[in-house]
């Protein structure tokens, strides 16, 4: 095993998953190295190095920036996904999207743009933009309301 495998396989470990269930409410930011899973709501940004899913029932008002990510819920917020985003039927998007790959399944709806392509070497606005290499989640207020886009999927 390399390095960078065993690195990669201590963060995706199932031990290493982090939890809000269903019911609970969280109102600040968010920052974990490993796995994150939401059934509740979040008021606030998210930085998940790790894959993060968003349970059918979970909510998150605030900006996402994530290694993965399967949402199945509402997100209210621009997303930065460094791999895959996965939008279930359920998903519905407000907020702009930007990927390196994307899969969207019939249903699932985005109030926003989508950009995809390599995350590391994009060019973002600055209101849009998130420093990857320290964690940090920039708010995008000022980008919601410039980008009136209303695709639905």
């Amino acid at each position: 095993m390399f390095k960078g495998e065993k690195a990669k396989s201590m963060i995706d470990s199932p031990e290493r998953l982090n939890r809000l269930v269903s019911g609970t409410k969280l109102k600040g930011d968010l920052i974990t190295e490993s796995n994150l899973r939401i059934d509740g709501e979040i008021i606030g940004s998210i930085r998940c190095k790790g894959k993060f899913v968003l349970g059918e029932k979970g909510l998150v008002k605030g900006d996402l920036n994530t290694g993965s990510s399967e949402i199945e819920g509402a997100v209210e917020g621009d997303i930065i996904v460094e791999d895959l985003l996965i939008l279930r039927k359920t998903a519905v998007i407000q907020g702009n999207v930007v990927t390196s790959r994307l899969v969207i399944e019939d249903g699932a709806q985005i109030g926003g743009s989508i950009q995809t392509g390599d995350v590391k070497n994009m060019k973002l606005s600055t209101s849009f933009s998130s420093d990857l290499g320290n964690g940090s989640v920039k708010n995008s207020a000022s980008m919601r309301e410039a980008v009136q886009s209303d695709v639905v999927y």
